[in-house]
């Protein structure tokens, strides 16, 4: 196999890997003594300092949800449009949840990053231009360096976790978490973030499945 198929087979294998998903779900745990029961307003509530990144991930939460067929609404639906942690406080979100009958709450929130980024430099390495014919057809030629630029090793890592409480009881009932090795976009990463933590939530059957229309 020469160096330019060699090149070529390496560039497609990143690709498609890069391609993939880039968000699991690295746990999941639902209450031992759960039953699952029907509630008739579940408020998606993301809790984090911006409320510009907060609404896209309810907003992808809310969807998936809501195309199960759960009855859901997004928190800055209730809340004012800037509401975020540290603009807001937690008596305030419970009156307002209260006033709307909110009886269950899907919150999400940011657990803690993992930056392993390190630059490695680009290196050269030598090659002769003719490297498998002999003298007479090497002569009058040239040889080459071929370069290697630099790149970026490990990778910056997101772990988030979603929750779903009962709102009059304040109980836990599940409870996951997820790792993203990806985030060069948030979009991206609040689209692969709802279809992997709400297809956990339908699998652990925290909620009845909804009847079908």
């Amino acid at each position: 196999m020469n160096i330019k198929n060699l090149f070529f087979i390496s560039a497609m294998l990143i690709l498609m890997v890069a391609c993939g998903p880039s968000t699991k779900v690295t746990g999941s745990w639902t209450r031992l003594d759960h039953e699952p029961v029907s509630y008739e307003q579940v408020v998606v509530l993301g809790i984090a300092p911006n409320s510009t990144n907060r609404r896209i991930f309810e907003d992808q939460v809310e969807t998936r949800l809501e195309e199960k067929g759960y009855p859901v609404i997004a928190a800055l639906d209730l809340l004012p449009p800037n509401a975020a942690v540290g603009t807001i406080s937690r008596e305030i979100v419970r009156d307002i949840f209260i006033a709307a009958d909110v009886d269950a709450v899907f919150t999400m929130s940011l657990r803690h990053m993992e930056d392993t980024r390190r630059y490695v430099p680009g290196s050269s390495y030598y090659m002769p231009y003719y490297y498998n014919v002999p003298f007479y057809d090497y002569y009058g030629g040239f040889n080459n360096y071929y370069y290697s630029p630099g790149y970026y090793a490990g990778s910056l890592q997101i772990f988030l976790e979603a929750n779903f409480f009962d709102f009059k009881t304040g109980e836990l009932l599940w409870s996951a978490q997820t790792k993203t090795t990806d985030v060069s976009s948030i979009n991206k990463m609040a689209v692969e973030f709802a279809e992997v933590i709400v297809a956990d939530f339908v699998r652990q059957n925290v909620l009845p499945a909804p009847e079908k229309k």
